[in-house]
């Protein structure tokens, strides 16, 4: 049950508020009430000229009926109770007067008059707004209404009645307007406390979200032209851990805590809201700096506050408003700083960085431009990229570069190194209009643009829109550009996916870049869903344990899979290069390739020397094929021996006696139709004990083996020994070759196979699909 308190009619504030209220309520219905009195007014008229007998001039009746009816169009249009009250009595004298004259010339004209005296003023009691005007206007009415009554003589029994009437309808009036004035009282009392509860958070007794912004937005759109205001966002640094290792009534508490310093060290004009959460924000009617300093004042104040562990800290945002900006962006841009406050290792202030790019041209009077930052200048390089199928360059990724005013380098530590406050996403955007400067003279129109961007900026609201204009202004189109997500701290993987759908609604096209490195993993690419994958150099150069085979290929193949073409980057040899072409690799990237530079270099010579890896491949792959059969080739025919024996009822042991001996067999068996082992396995030369800690899988006649492709192969090929792609085996853990010949024998169709170890470096490996 809503509990309420009592507010006393002498306090001006809550009175006038009430009045005001009950005038938008009462407006209509007073309308409506008075308009149809005007209607039954001039029905009155009209039953008066059936009365014969001298009367007052129609012109004057009608005059009051227009005059009543200007009251009842003016009514509407009252912006205070003052005004509704006045009309309201100056419709009762009008509306008096009228009957007065039409009652003119009756024989008794008390009783023509005497039902509207007595209905008129009880039916208008409920519509006065206060007891003021009730007053008032029941008074006047009554005096001028009372020398009808006391003016001519009346018959007794007319005389008792009209008094009586009068005596009930006054109290009634008096009752229908106090009860229906208490009735609007309390509503009101209802209706502010429910507004109340709307909009206050309970826990800390601040503003919710949704009031805070409806506040916010009367205040921006009463903002005179030179007034300023700044909001501040404030987060709770560390605040899941509380509630995770000391409970939420812990949490509660912080958060009451917090919405008190902000309430203390606020001024009384100053907005305070918990938006939700540990956040809190403040909206301010001040400059920045001010803002800046009240937040830094709050960020003091807040780590007085002990906590089980040590201290509570918070981290703020500031940003001060533009002209014609929502506060939903104003808000928004003092999230980013927030951001960036956390990122610097919170509990710290950060505020809005206007970026001014001033695009400069580059001292050797070459068509480049850079910009200014800091001591030194922003620049343009571009590093190729190549479609290896295609043979030529399709894009190029835009590196960051920074420069003495002599045209001096600057190192990359220098450049890139962390700094105290440092606005790390503001330098990530003035690189992109640098970039896109750069871009749109410098590479060609049918090649992709690759933009890097921090996961910061890419989840950053509004940035996937503000980017798109600045491509279009570059000259160019959203299609054309690559944004490389780089590998970096700033944004949750959520975040990131519905920013990326956000950006490719846009046209631009998603890479995520060095992966294999940091915290890259499946999870993160299958759920932002790039449309390119940007392996990390040391991938080309990765192999397995004990063969030494590189993992590039089922690397390759696992991406295209999911649906993504993929770009190797770190190509700095012809092996590599080799190996990328082998490993069906879409993109190449590498100093092989071409070198990062201001300007476009022409690929020259490079179409011939892809084309010469590929024929490289081709006759490699040949050669390959070539030594692996020749490897194998004693086990086929050793195998299609034992078939022939087998069918030719030998046992095992007398059929797979030649097969066990030759070098590299580590087992032979045989399989039914179901791909189960059909009695033991006969051990060759190379079979060895299994570890202990794969114990529990070595026994493979526990296991079925139809699913394996050594099996299927063989069915499909009946008769023909089949070989088998290299692959790990569950029993031994090496890598294995298994070869396999499908047979017919009493009606049943069984497997025979050995597996060979290939764990060897040197043995070769059949071409990669």
């Amino acid at each position: 049950m809503l509990s309420t308190t009592p507010h006393s009619l002498s306090d001006a504030g809550f009175r006038d508020g009430f009045h005001r209220r009950s005038l938008e309520h009462q407006r209509p219905l007073s309308t409506v009430t008075m308009a149809f009195t005007v209607v039954a007014f001039l029905t009155f008229v009209v039953m008066r000229s059936f009365v014969s007998g001298p009367t007052s001039p129609l012109v004057f009746r009608l005059a009051c009926a227009v005059a009543l009816a200007l009251l009842v169009v003016a009514l509407p249009r009252t912006n205070t109770p003052t005004q509704f009250g006045a009309i309201g009595v100056a419709y009762m004298m009008v509306l008096l007067g009228g009957v007065a004259l039409n009652v003119v010339g009756v024989s008794d004209p008390l009783l023509w008059t005497l039902p509207a005296v007595i209905v008129i003023p009880v039916c208008a009691a409920p519509l006065w707004l206060t007891p003021v005007h009730f007053f008032i206007g029941t008074l006047i009415w009554y005096a001028a209404g009372l020398p009808l009554l006391l003016g001519e003589p009346h018959p007794r029994d007319v005389q008792i009645v009209s008094w009586m009437w009068a005596m009930i309808g006054v109290p009634t009036a008096a009752v229908f307007h106090f009860g229906f004035y208490w009735f609007r009282r309390g509503h009101y009392l209802l209706e502010n406390q429910l507004t109340q509860l709307a909009a206050t958070d309970p826990l800390t007794g601040l503003q919710n979200r949704r009031a805070f912004v409806e506040q916010a937005e009367r205040r921006l759109d009463s903002l005179k032209s030179n007034a300023r205001t700044s909001a501040i966002f404030v987060d709770i640094d560390h605040f899941k851990s509380l509630n995770d290792r000391f409970g939420h009534a812990m949490g509660d508490q912080a958060l009451f805590q917090v919405a008190q310093v902000l309430m203390e060290q606020s001024a009384a004009h100053d907005s305070v809201s918990r938006i939700g959460g540990e956040e809190f924000a403040v909206l301010r009617p001040a400059g920045l700096a001010d803002a800046v300093a009240l937040a830094e004042q709050l960020r003091s104040a807040i780590t007085t506050i002990a906590r089980p562990d040590g201290f509570l800290s918070a981290s703020f945002g500031v940003a001060e408003h533009r002209p014609g900006e929502s506060i939903l962006s104003l808000l928004d841009r003092a999230d980013e700083a927030l951001l960036r406050a956390k990122q610097s290792g919170r509990n710290r202030v950060c505020a809005e960085r206007a970026m001014p790019v001033e695009i400069a041209p580059a001292p050797t009077g070459a068509q480049a431009v850079r910009q200014r930052w800091q001591d030194y200048y922003l620049v343009s390089h571009f590093q190729p990229l190549y479609s290896l199928s295609h043979q030529k360059q399709v894009g190029f990724e835009a590196l960051l570069r920074g420069e003495l005013a002599d045209g001096s380098t600057v190192p990359p530590v220098v450049l890139f190194a962390p700094r105290l406050l440092s606005d790390e996403g503001a330098l990530d955007r003035v690189s992109h209009a640098v970039h896109l400067a750069n871009a749109r003279r410098a590479i060609p129109d049918d090649a992709w643009l690759f933009l890097n961007i921090l996961p910061a900026t890419f989840v950053a609201h509004g940035y996937a829109d503000e980017l798109a204009m600045l491509v279009r202004e570059a000259g160019l189109e959203p299609e054309r550009v690559i944004l490389e997500i780089l590998e970096s701290h700033g944004g949750s993987v959520d975040d990131m996916s519905r920013a990326a759908a956000r950006y490719r609604e846009l046209g631009f096209l998603i890479a995520v870049d060095d992966f294999g490195a940091g915290q890259s993993n499946l999870d993160r690419l299958f759920r932002i869903k790039p449309d390119l994958v940007k392996l990390d150099g040391e991938l080309i150069r990765a192999t397995s344990p004990g063969a030494q085979q590189p993992i590039l290929p089922k690397l390759v193949s696992l991406l295209h899979q999911a649906g993504m073409l993929v770009v190797v980057e770190g190509v700095e040899t012809t092996e590599e290069l080799i190996l990328a072409i082998e490993s069906n690799v879409d993109f190449a990237q590498g100093y092989l390739l071409g070198r990062p530079s201001p300007e476009v270099t022409p690929p020259d010579s490079m179409h011939r020397q892809i084309d010469l890896a590929f024929d490289a491949i081709a006759q490699g792959r040949a050669q390959q094929h070539a030594l692996f059969e020749m490897e194998v080739r004693p086990y086929r025919d050793a195998l299609s021996a034992a078939a022939n024996a087998l069918m030719g009822g030998a046992t095992m042991e007398r059929a797979f006696a030649t097969l066990a001996k030759l070098p590299r067999c580590v087992s032979c068996f045989i399989l039914d139709d179901t791909g189960r082992q059909i009695g033991g396995e006969v051990a060759g030369v190379g079979y060895t004990e299994r570890a202990d800690s794969l114990y529990p899988v070595s026994d493979p006649r526990d296991a079925r083996w139809d699913h394996r492709p050594y099996f299927r192969n063989a069915v499909l090929l009946p008769g023909v020994p089949v070989a088998s792609n290299p692959y790990l085996s569950l029993a031994s853990g090496r890598p294995c070759v298994a070869v396999t010949v499908a047979i017919q024998s009493g009606g049943q169709r069984s497997v025979l196979g050995t597996e060979l170890d290939w764990s060897s470096p040197d043995l070769p490996w059949p071409a990669s699909d």
